[in-house]
Order: structure tokens, then C-alpha cells, then sequence
């Protein structure tokens, strides 16, 4: 069993993440507000659009940064749920 100092360590660790992941869950949501209001001039996509369409890779961008939103929460969510298990670890006896 770890010593208690260790755990408090482990416990200042973890906040420390969740506070890193919580900030990076805020550039990426600015992130995406931003790239919402962003006119980009782009036509109405053809059927013979390509992969160098600019509204082709604004839509894959916007994929890639909803799925950069979702893997940051899921990490804060992950963070805050190591840091409760080791809170109630402490409390026991």
C-alpha cells in the first residue's frame, strides 16, 4: 500500500492533468467558435469535389476538432474519476 504522502503527490499530480486538460478543453471549444463564424467563401460543394475542395477540408477539420473536443473530455473525465477513487481510497481505513 502506498504511503499517504505519496498519495497526496499522486492526488496534486492529477489535479494538476485535470487543470491542463480542462484548459485544452477550452482552447478547443474557442477553437471551434471561432472557426463557425469564420466566413470562408465557400460555394456549395459540386458532386465532383476533391479532397483540395476547400469546403471538403473545413468539413474535415471540423471533424478532426469535434474529435479532438471529445477525446479531451473524455481524459478530464477519466482524470476526475482516478482522483475520486483515490479520495475514497484515503478515507478508508
Amino acid at each position: 500500500m502506498p504511503q499517504i504522502a505519496d498519495v497526496e503527490g499522486l492526488e496534486d499530480a492529477l489535479d494538476v492533468l485535470r487543470q491542463n486538460v480542462a484548459r485544452a478543453d477550452a482552447m478547443v471549444c474557442a477553437t471551434e467558435h471561432q472557426l463557425e463564424r469564420f466566413t470562408w467563401g465557400v460555394e456549395d460543394e459540386s458532386d465532383d469535389s476533391t479532397d483540395d475542395d476547400p469546403g471538403r477540408r473545413l468539413e474535415q477539420l471540423a471533424h478532426l476538432l469535434g474529435a479532438a473536443k471529445e477525446a479531451v473530455r473524455a481524459a478530464l473525465h477519466a482524470g476526475s474519476n482516478v482522483a475520486a477513487k483515490l479520495a475514497e481510497r484515503r478515507k478508508c481505513p
